[in-house]
């Protein structure tokens, strides 16, 4: 039998409510010439009933009869997978109908990318909104210094190029496992994102990352071994102090008083003397990610007030230029001090 040109893997655990949908949405793509793995771990309600009843013969079903983690079943989704490329789907989550047809023909266009992934529509009962990452190589290694910035469920692989680097997902990582992969791909080859919204991630209150959001200790602990061997790389040794102010640079935490955001930022200018000498990143490249994230930094500490707008103005000229729309925005907030992210 000849293998199929794209595997695409659905990890499933307790996802009876929107997984019908999930995978209509896989089997409805315009791209058709695909197998659809999908791997339950151990679900303890419904999902597995809905999977068994499908009929359709690209559907490939297996069970880990129990559940044994998002890394453990992610490396199982590399292994089976017989395509020449292979693609993630979430099994709560949607995508357009013709991402697979998008990504391949992108892949086939530029045969020096081994990973390409795309933008995301966070989407719930209310609103939905466009989470934008960077969409060269540089840009997203200098990124991945401080967070995520390939989204796992949007990713297309060559898969023998993943193979040959021995890449695999780190079973220590209850979450972020996604995170750490695309740290250590991009150091292997050349990765891309499309800049265009082609998957549509449902942000319920039930994801594994909610769960983390509400548990920061544990949360903290998974991300500081991807932190401590990114700083490394720099030649940077962090003290624990460095660690959690690192993390929270890089997540949606707030940042309260007016001295720990310039200690913030007296941070991110260490950073890119470390860069200067020791030229892990490209240095525009990293000049541009360190000026969104110090404009990501300000908006989060708006709440300080004005205080916030006037350094921002100040000391953006010492890392990247400031963007007129953001610094107007970010007068905004800080006018009203906004204590939202």
């Amino acid at each position: 039998m000849k293998a199929p040109k794209l595997s695409v893997v659905m990890p499933v655990y307790n996802g009876e409510k929107h997984l019908q949908e999930a995978i209509d949405s896989v089997l409805e793509q315009r791209f058709s010439a695909f197998e659809l793995i999908i791997i339950d771990d151990g679900s303890e309600d419904g999902s597995l009933e809905i999977i068994r009843k499908l009929t359709d013969p690209r559907v490939r079903i297996l069970s880990n009869g129990k559940n044994k983690g998002i890394s453990f079943t992610r490396n199982r989704g590399l292994h089976e997978a017989k395509g020449e490329f292979l693609a993630w789907m979430d099994c709560d989550d949607l995508i357009a109908p013709d991402r697979f047809e998008k990504q391949l023909n992108f892949m086939d266009t530029h045969p020096h990318i081994g990973i390409c992934g795309t933008w995301l529509t966070r989407f719930d009962e209310k609103k939905s909104e466009v989470s934008k990452s960077p969409t060269d190589h540089e840009r997203i290694k200098a990124l991945l210094l401080f967070k995520p910035a390939i989204w796992n469920a949007t990713a297309m692989y060559r898969l023998d190029w993943v193979k040959k680097a021995g890449l695999a997902f780190d079973g220590r990582l209850a979450v972020a496992e996604d995170y750490d992969f695309y740290w250590e791909a991009c150091r292997k080859f050349p990765v891309a994102n499309i800049p265009q919204s082609l998957y549509y991630y449902r942000d319920s209150d039930t994801s594994i990352m909610k769960s983390f959001e509400n548990a920061e200790e544990r949360s903290f602990i998974i991300h500081k071994l991807i932190y401590e061997k990114s700083l490394r790389e720099l030649e940077i040794v962090p003290t624990e102090d460095q660690l959690r102010m690192h993390r929270k640079i890089g997540s949606t935490h707030l940042f309260q008083t007016y001295p720990s955001y310039k200690e913030a930022f007296d941070w991110l200018i260490f950073l890119q003397e470390k860069n200067e000498i020791k030229k892990v990143y490209d240095s525009e490249a990293f000049a541009e990610v360190l000026g969104s994230i110090f404009f990501f930094l300000s908006k989060k500490s708006s709440q300080i007030g004005l205080p916030v707008f006037y350094y921002y103005l100040k000391e953006t000229k010492k890392i990247y230029p400031a963007d007129l729309y953001q610094s107007i925005k970010l007068l905004v907030r800080c006018l009203i001090r906004y204590r939202r992210f």
